[in-house]
């Protein structure tokens, strides 16, 4: 039992940190609730890219989905038209706003907003995963502008 004390003060002192809390703050209620896994997962992917994780990022993408540690991006084989994507970093995305969840044919669409007040831009990130082996995997994470 004592190590599980000690979890839970780690935790607080992660979520400590004002600036982290206030970009990428998840939300508890979305329209869907059976995808608010899948959207924290999406927001655990972001944060791991940043921090340039790459077995967590390994361990979620799905079958024809690779993660280039050397060039830091990914390359997304198994959608209509195969295209590489560089990692997010926090200053790429500023702000981070869930938009939607969507489910069709088996794939889960989880689309963000990603707002810069400073430069006044903003961009849509759109998120596909597939389920595989019982587990929730990304097979495409897409930009819009």
């Amino acid at each position: 039992n004592g190590s599980e004390k000690d979890e839970d003060c780690e935790d607080e002192g992660t979520n400590g940190s004002e600036a982290k809390k206030e970009t990428w703050k998840k939300p508890d209620k979305i329209d869907n609730m059976n995808h608010l896994k899948i959207v924290y997962l999406a927001y655990d992917i972001f944060e791991a890219q940043d921090k340039k994780n790459y077995s967590f990022l390994e361990s979620v993408a799905a079958e024809g989905t690779k993660v280039d540690r050397n060039n830091n991006k990914f390359s997304f084989e198994n959608v209509t038209y195969p295209f590489e994507m560089d990692f997010f970093t926090k200053e790429d995305l500023g702000e981070l706003e869930f938009r939607y969840t969507h489910e069709e044919d088996g794939i889960v669409y989880v689309g963000f907003g990603a707002i810069n007040y400073e430069e006044e831009s903003s961009f849509v990130v759109d998120f596909q995963f597939v389920e595989e082996g019982g587990k929730w995997k990304m097979r495409s994470m897409d930009i819009n502008k």
